[in-house]
């Protein structure tokens, strides 16, 4: 049965493939440069999460056809997807740029409706560097732009987007809310994607609130939709979601499972946000079995590529793109945080680790 599964998926992802590259050229084939730009970004936006290579392939194309066309909006939507690919990658001051350039793009062709898709994006980057009262500024003013255009389907995100930020400063009943919110909508507008996070985010809180059944039920219906819907990118994070479960109720053989089916996504995707993520889940695994010595190793592991990630990004991030009035206080959370990398790796023969979680967002 094993062998039949990992068949299956292999075959469809070749196929999907080779879908992807003869759809790609038929779509290169429309002579109109802005309409071609619309075709190969709604291509390319489409694959973000199932073939993010390929996706990342498509936006270049795009932006070299947009510039073409010397339409302000066109050159925003294809910087706009390169922004959304590499913030999947965790490389913030590339995304920060492009979503930059999209914003000022947008504005200077008075297209709102790029522009909240660009001050969520943004957003989501400050959210995820810490800087959580300027994540919120974002969110905000995007909202207030969807609720006047009345597109339900980017409310729905935005909403997630504020749960999210909510969680992240552990208001987790307000949390709650806004993803029992966003699911009204996604049910309404038929959104098995934005589903498959609320389930995720809240199975998350439960999980932190120790109601470990509650969390299980919560991330297995997630990774059904995901496996549905074909989002294997976003099914890492459901894998270690399910592997931190089983660890904490020492079903070590299911966890050690999930933590393989994970680690082979994060690889094929660069997925860095979460190898992370899994890393941090590898040492509990093996300090469970008392096994200290790679238990260290993974929280080595962890911390390094956290920090080497961080450091990169901050040397790089361009905050021209914000207001003066804007709050560029960073979360004290972000101060406990690189404090307690330093706390770590001082008392790492201790192994006191702390359980990290997959919420997520949408883009």
């Amino acid at each position: 049965m094993k062998l039949f599964l990992i068949f299956i998926i292999i075959g469809n992802t070749c196929f999907s493939q080779v879908n992807n590259d003869s759809l790609f050229e038929q779509l290169k084939q429309i002579p109109n440069d802005t309409e071609q730009v619309n075709q190969l970004y709604k291509h390319g936006f489409s694959i973000r999460n199932t073939d993010p290579e390929f996706a990342l392939k498509c936006a270049y194309d795009i932006e070299q056809v947009a510039l073409k066309s010397k339409s302000p909006k066109h050159i925003a939507k294809s910087y706009n997807l390169l922004g959304i690919l590499f913030y999947k990658k965790a490389k913030y001051a590339k995304a920060l740029k492009y979503q930059k350039q999209a914003l000022r793009l947008n504005e200077i062709a008075q297209y709102k409706y790029g522009m909240a898709i660009n001050l969520t994006n943004v957003g989501n980057i400050f959210s995820d560097i810490n800087y959580l009262n300027l994540a919120e500024t974002y969110y905000l003013r995007a909202l207030q732009i969807y609720n006047h255009t009345g597109n339900k389907l980017q409310i729905a995100k935005c909403l997630l987007n504020i749960g999210v930020l909510k969680f992240n400063q552990k208001q987790y009943h307000a949390s709650i809310k806004q993803f029992q919110e966003t699911m009204k909508y996604a049910d309404e507008i038929s959104d098995n994607d934005l589903l498959a996070s609320c389930y995720n985010n809240i199975g998350n809180i439960f999980y932190i609130e120790q109601k470990t059944d509650s969390a299980l039920l919560y991330f297995e219906e997630s990774l059904k939709i995901r496996e549905f819907i074909g989002n294997e990118f976003e099914m890492a994070d459901s894998y270690i979601n399910l592997a931190n479960v089983y660890i904490s109720k020492q079903k070590l053989k299911e966890a050690f499972e999930y933590i393989n089916r994970a680690e082979l996504i994060c690889l094929k995707y660069e997925y860095n946000d979460a190898l992370i993520q899994l890393y941090n889940t590898k040492s509990n695994y093996f300090e469970k079995q008392n096994n200290f010595k790679e238990a260290n190793v993974f929280l080595k592991k962890q911390v390094h590529l956290k920090d080497s990630l961080q450091k990169m990004d901050e040397q790089n991030i361009d905050f021209s793109i914000v207001d003066e009035n804007d709050n560029f206080e960073r979360s004290n959370t972000t101060c406990k945080k690189n404090s307690f990398n330093s706390y770590l790796i001082s008392l790492m023969a201790l192994l006191i680790v702390i359980p990290i979680y997959l919420i997520r967002k949408k883009r």
